[in-house]
């Protein structure tokens, strides 16, 4: 039950730190989302914060972007 958890945990620790960097948050935050009830907080952090990098998108309504084609 232990080694599951531990796999388990180890498995989402590179995913949140894959993911965190390019929304714009810093990678060590992948630490907390391996800590019961703290990955809930970190959540919803996540989904009700403004990310950093959406100020840096420009949409598809103006303006250039980085897309040659």
């Amino acid at each position: 039950m232990i080694r599951a958890f531990l796999i388990l945990s180890l498995l989402q620790l590179v995913a949140f730190w894959k993911i965190l960097p390019r929304m714009g948050f810093p990678a060590w935050l992948a630490i907390m989302a391996s800590i019961p009830l703290v990955n809930l907080i970190l959540f919803y952090y996540l989904a009700l914060s403004p990310w950093p990098r959406e100020g840096k998108w420009i949409g598809a309504g103006g303006g250039e972007g980085d897309a040659k084609f």
